[in-house]
């Protein structure tokens, strides 16, 4: 049965092909999923200048602070109780690697200022070092004065503001020392007092921290498993996509020609036989007389004879026999037995 071990051929190709493209498909999205690079990134080094501010007041005794000469952090300031200010910043340096050494210069700056006009305030100035190597600049602002200042200055303007700021700037320049580079930065921390007409003194805090950094970033390819096997992802995507498209195309192919195929037990004997035998085909009468008569109950028996002996094949209309004439051998073939073959 030549043409039915074809068609399984065909059958079992499809088959095949449809499982490899499912596998290369599997893997193909595993590849693309997969990032090509890894990405590390390594710091080189990370140097953070970080400043924090506390204050403390001399105040008149009242019983809003319980008849307390001084208050700290988290006191709210009244600006008629506070007599003087004292606001510190403290600057540390946190580095990796650790610092060799770090030197800076400071300038404490301080700016009364209103709406359309400003005046530099002269400010008792500390600076010091602590055990663990904190610096700690303080400045004193004598608010009895500062209040008297505003004052003045709006009686000698004519013009009176809601609002009065007084700014503190601590400028710093820094060189910092590391194992392999030397870095050099500038932090501005900056506190302003806000005066307002409700009574109260506001702090507001800003640049209390500074960061210099630096790193490198390196790539490294990523592997994957492909049908047992670690291949790099790049290397799986340049394989596999071409593979699978070729893989694609032949199993659309290969069922294609499945789909198209018209089973034979659908066609007529006539077509088949006209398919496939190598001789002819033609219609006619056998006379069968002083003749061995040989039926055959298999078509591709009755084909492989025809095509063997490359003998015409002749077919009786009246009997819907089909004839091979051999010599003194006659091979017949019942048309109403086909479908059963």
């Amino acid at each position: 049965m030549v043409k039915g071990n074809v068609v399984k051929y065909m059958q079992v190709l499809s088959i095949v092909l449809l499982a490899l493209l499912t596998l290369t498909l599997v893997n193909l999205g595993l590849a693309y999923k997969t990032p090509e690079y890894k990405v590390h990134t390594i710091s080189n080094y990370r140097v953070e200048h970080i400043v924090n501010v506390s204050y403390n007041a001399s105040v008149k005794p009242s019983l809003l602070y319980g008849n307390e000469s001084m208050i700290g952090d988290g006191e709210p300031l009244y600006t008629r109780l506070v007599k003087e200010l004292s606001i510190c910043f403290s600057y540390n340096v946190d580095s990796d690697p650790p610092a060799l050494s770090n030197n800076y210069e400071t300038l404490l700056d301080a700016t009364l200022k209103s709406e359309g006009w400003g005046k530099t305030l002269n400010l008792n100035r500390t600076l010091i070092r602590d055990s663990r190597g904190s610096t700690i600049a303080c400045v004193n602002i004598n608010f009895t004065k500062v209040l008297r200042d505003i004052t003045t200055i709006e009686k000698e303007i004519g013009v009176r503001q809601d609002k009065h700021n007084i700014t503190i700037v601590m400028d710093t320049s820094i060189k910092t020392v590391l194992p392999d580079k030397t870095l050099h930065a500038r932090i501005t921390p900056t506190v302003i007092l806000q005066i307002n007409d409700d009574g109260r003194t506001y702090i507001i805090t800003k640049n209390l921290k500074n960061v210099e950094e630096d790193s490198t970033i390196l790539r490294s390819p990523t592997v994957i498993n492909v049908m047992g096997f670690t291949v790099p992802t790049s290397s799986a995507r340049t394989v596999l996509l071409p593979l699978t498209i070729a893989l694609g195309i032949a199993t659309a192919s290969s069922i294609g020609l499945l789909l198209r195929r018209e089973p034979e037990g659908e066609r007529s004997l006539e077509e088949i036989l006209r398919e496939r035998l190598k001789g002819k085909l033609i219609k006619g009468t056998v006379d069968s007389a002083n003749t061995v008569e040989v039926t055959l109950h298999s078509m591709e028996d009755f084909i492989s004879i025809a095509n063997e002996h490359r003998s015409d094949v002749i077919y009786d209309q009246s009997n819907r026999k089909y004839y091979i004439v051999n010599l003194n051998i006659v091979y017949t073939f019942n048309s109403n037995n086909s479908h059963n073959n």
